[in-house]
């Protein structure tokens, strides 16, 4: 007997069904795992950010712990700067105080001294002019004490 070829068979539409859901499976499948892995990367995402926002906040509450620090030091040192200033003005003034004074003191004796050499000045014109216009007086004989002296040769 010779074997008998099978007749060629048309695939049952169920195996095609079954293959096409076998296809929709490992596409559901991949597409989940996907999905799985796309969650992961969000987490750990979602978790650096936080930790990043927490470092950053903590930054920040340092700078602003320094920021104020340096804020009160910079009042501090201004406060003392407007008190120097203050207390160097208020010597300047002081001595100024006493210059005019001395300068009232000095001016007044000049002005004295002026008059007085002013006062002297005409007294000394005086004088010249008395001794100017004054007549001629005769010479008076020398005093007994007192010898004639030799003619010069």
């Amino acid at each position: 007997m010779a074997a008998k070829k099978p007749a060629a068979t048309k695939p049952s539409p169920h195996l095609r069904q079954i293959e096409q859901l076998r296809d929709t499976i490992l596409g559901l499948r991949n597409k989940l795992e996907e999905e799985a892995r796309q969650r992961k990367l969000q987490k750990q995402l979602a978790e650096e950010a936080k930790k990043a926002r927490a470092k950053v906040t903590q930054q920040v509450e340092v700078l602003k712990k320094r920021g104020e620090s340096l804020t009160k030091q910079l009042r501090g040192v201004i406060a003392e700067a407007e008190k120097k200033e203050k207390q160097v003005r208020d010597e300047a003034m002081t001595k100024v105080a006493e210059l005019r004074k001395e300068l009232a003191l000095r001016t007044a004796e000049v002005k004295r001294k002026s008059a007085e050499l002013s006062k002297l000045a005409k007294e000394s014109a005086e004088r010249a002019r008395a001794i100017i216009t004054e007549p001629a007086a005769p010479e008076t004989p020398p005093a007994a004490s007192e010898a004639p002296k030799p003619p010069e040769s």
